[in-house]
């Protein structure tokens, strides 16, 4: 395999520690790495000697060792292996190919600026995708470095879910967006429905009555994240947001929910995120800063995509049946 070298440095307005804690605490770099696949997290200590995995949400990714860690001045990764679906491999094709490549990370402070130098091995066929990947994944690492916070890695967040949620659509035909899966479920047409009525007026409240935030502006997201995204729940929505019965249009739902994610992509794109959206207050919880209420709509598209996800899993067991 032809071995090219990525070499990138960015100047980060925060001490040295700071952007180190950025690089391996992994409540901040499961965020920036993102940029590479959707839910990598790396299981380690970090410790010198230490075995790493880096880990996407469908269980494929990269295995290494630690090789130098010197706390806010240089990290040095050595890989050896692949994990395919959950299994480590070292033998294969894919696992050689790689065995022997390096990432490493070098930090300088002075007068207060952060320089960070990072390079890595690549192959060959890998290195634009994974060069263009690693300029983006700098800018977040430079956000939450200065700020604690990435907008860039939220409106990643907002266009990932907003094209998993349309694909999940899209999975269905004409006559199965109405077709009830089983008893007490709602049919796809209707979970669209629903994410409709629940973000119809968004937009106005994100533009409307602002005031200053007198807080941490994503204070909230903890409580939104185990609203929505334990699975394992059983939620009741209000009111406002039943859907009806239908029956639902396809290509309908498609162009009303396109309309009205691209009107909220564009306030996000736009406005300051951190001020807070007073209009309207979030039932049990209060008032939301535009950053929480973008939050929400990440984690209430990821349950429903669960529920379209388990809907068209059900239909498709029906016809097999």
């Amino acid at each position: 395999m032809e071995t090219m070298l990525i070499k990138k440095s960015i100047e980060v307005n925060a001490p040295k520690e700071s952007v180190w804690e950025t690089i391996i605490s992994n409540n901040k770099n499961k965020i920036w790495f993102n940029a590479f696949s959707d839910g990598t997290q790396a299981q380690t200590d970090w410790q010198t000697g230490s075995k790493v995995i880096f880990a996407d949400a469908s269980k494929n990714g990269i295995i290494g060792l630690i090789k130098v860690n010197k706390p806010a001045e240089e990290l040095v990764i050595e890989y050896n292996g692949v994990l395919n679906d959950g299994v480590e491999n070292y033998e294969t094709e894919e696992a050689q190919g790689m065995n022997g490549f390096q990432e490493i990370y070098r930090l300088k402070e002075e007068n207060g600026l952060t320089r960070m130098d990072m390079q890595c091995d690549m192959g060959a066929d890998y290195f634009e995708m994974m060069s263009d990947a690693w300029d983006h994944a700098l800018v977040i690492i430079k956000e939450l470095s200065e700020t604690g916070t990435s907008a860039t890695a939220l409106l990643d967040d907002l266009d990932r879910t907003t094209k998993k949620f349309r694909d999940a659509i899209e999975s269905f035909d004409e006559e199965e967006i109405n077709e009830v899966p089983f008893e007490g479920s709602w049919t796809a047409g209707q979970v669209v429905e629903h994410i409709l009525k629940s973000e119809s007026g968004l937009p106005g409240v994100l533009l409307g009555d602002i005031t200053d935030t007198n807080r941490p502006v994503d204070a909230n997201i903890p409580e939104i994240e185990n609203i929505f995204l334990d699975f394992s729940t059983k939620l009741k929505a209000p009111d406002f947001n039943v859907p009806s019965d239908g029956p639902h249009n396809k290509a309908e739902l498609i162009e009303a929910f396109t309309k009205e994610r691209d009107e909220i992509r564009k306030v996000a794109a736009e406005q300051d995120l951190r001020l807070t959206a007073s209009a309207f207050e979030f039932p049990g919880i209060g008032t939301f800063t535009r950053w929480e209420w973008l939050n929400f709509v990440v984690c209430h598209s990821k349950r429903h995509i669960h529920q379209l996800t388990n809907i068209r899993k059900k239909l498709s067991e029906k016809v097999a049946g």
